[in-house]
């Protein structure tokens, strides 16, 4: 039996949205499911589901015609879902029943119940580990003591479920990074790192920096596990003689406190003249305009997989900096397609950025070798990879 015979269940938790007849989502996932609905029959998506316009940042519409969605009530966090364990479980039940084999994607509710009703029909899922959450527990308070500490029992017992459930059913990991292969090391454990770039939206350019003006980009969520106050002190301790400025492109309502403190911060250390908040951009020219538009890329976040906008830039012909954390040395090598530096450590992070605007050889070798990393992860890559595991 080929995959084109066999149906396939996905299970996550990124929220979707229903509307007007389509299905929406971010960007970053869809591209993924409608590439492995692709491959089979009949895909179920499993997926909680809410009966609205899309919000902005789920911008997607899912394009396959072979699928149906099994729908979980909505929920903003796994806590959150404590309170939906019937509905949620029921859905579980119907994609396991339904789907010859099973993709699962990152943390899920009831991680122990899924696994439970895959083994009792004799699925063994591809469990996606998309994230670390242990770890971006303790970069910083959150939600207050309290809440934090439920969090982190929560992150552990999923943890925990997770990896009995895959001795349980004999599946397969597919890890975002070499930090979570070794957390989640089994027989049927593979490395990978998770994209969004498509063969079509590279952008090959041989040199960066020659503008008046250095442009550095920060590109995501401004979120305290991000670190960017560590890249605004480190904007204030370049050594450079070009001008250079700083744009955060992403969007910040959900965390204004912390924009507020940046904002601070660059006041105190006298760079907020250079320092420009750009708001969010979806996916495609928008976004494509800033990455080939700036000079470099640093990433100085705490806590991560494999962050795509790392593979976005160098597709994009920009050298990256980012910190030496989770599963981004997987993604970049250092010296090679990037510069990694230690997490939370604005002065290295200011040499690294210096090294890159001052040797254009160093620049020019970083964004070649960028380019021919990001050729080796796209998307469609990453789906070959997929598919081939749940049909191992």
């Amino acid at each position: 039996m080929t995959t084109r015979d066999r149906t396939l269940g996905i299970v996550c938790t990124v929220p979707a949205s229903r509307h007007a007849g389509g299905v929406y989502l971010h960007l970053s996932f869809g591209r993924v499911i409608d590439r492995l609905a692709a491959q089979y029959a009949k895909t179920y998506l499993c997926i909680p589901v809410a009966e609205r316009a899309p919000l902005e940042r789920h911008d997607y519409r899912l394009q396959a015609p072979n699928l149906e969605v099994i729908a979980q009530p909505g929920y903003r966090s796994s806590l959150a879902a404590l309170t939906g364990i019937i509905p949620i479980t029921r859905a579980y039940a119907q994609a396991c029943r339904q789907a010859d084999v099973l993709f699962v994607r990152g943390m899920v509710p009831y991680v122990a119940h899924l696994y439970a009703l895959a083994a009792w029909r004799r699925k063994r899922p591809c469990h996606w580990i998309v994230g670390n959450p242990v770890a971006l527990l303790h970069t910083h308070e959150r939600a207050g003591r309290l809440v934090d500490a439920a969090s982190l029992v929560y992150a552990w017992q999923d943890r925990f479920f997770t990896r009995l459930g895959r001795w349980l059913t004999g599946g397969a990991f597919l890890c975002n990074g070499g930090e979570l292969g070794a957390i989640y090391r089994s027989p049927r454990t593979h490395v990978t790192v998770s994209s969004t770039v498509t063969d079509d939206e590279f952008c090959v350019r041989e040199d960066t920096c020659q503008g008046a003006t250095v442009q550095i980009l920060f590109l995501g969520f401004p979120r305290p596990e991000k670190g960017i106050q560590y890249l605004v002190e480190a904007l204030s301790l370049l050594k450079t003689q070009r001008p250079t400025e700083l744009l955060i492109v992403g969007a910040a309502e959900e965390f204004r406190g912390y924009r507020a403190e940046l904002e601070t911060l660059a006041q105190r250390l006298g760079v907020a003249e250079r320092v420009r908040w750009e708001g969010y951009v979806v996916y495609g020219p928008e976004m494509f305009r800033y990455l080939r538009a700036a000079d470099l890329l640093v990433l100085p976040t705490l806590s991560e997989g494999t962050p795509r906008v790392l593979l976005e830039a160098r597709a994009n012909s920009l050298p990256v900096v980012a910190t030496r954390v989770g599963g981004i040395p997987t993604s970049v090598t250092d010296g090679l397609d990037g510069l990694l530096v230690p997490p939370q450590d604005a002065s290295a992070l200011a040499a690294a950025i210096d090294r890159v605007i001052d040797d254009g050889g160093l620049r020019r070798a970083l964004i070649r070798s960028g380019l021919a990393t990001a050729r080796r992860y796209t998307v469609d890559r990453f789906v070959e990879l997929a598919v081939s595991v749940l049909e191992e």
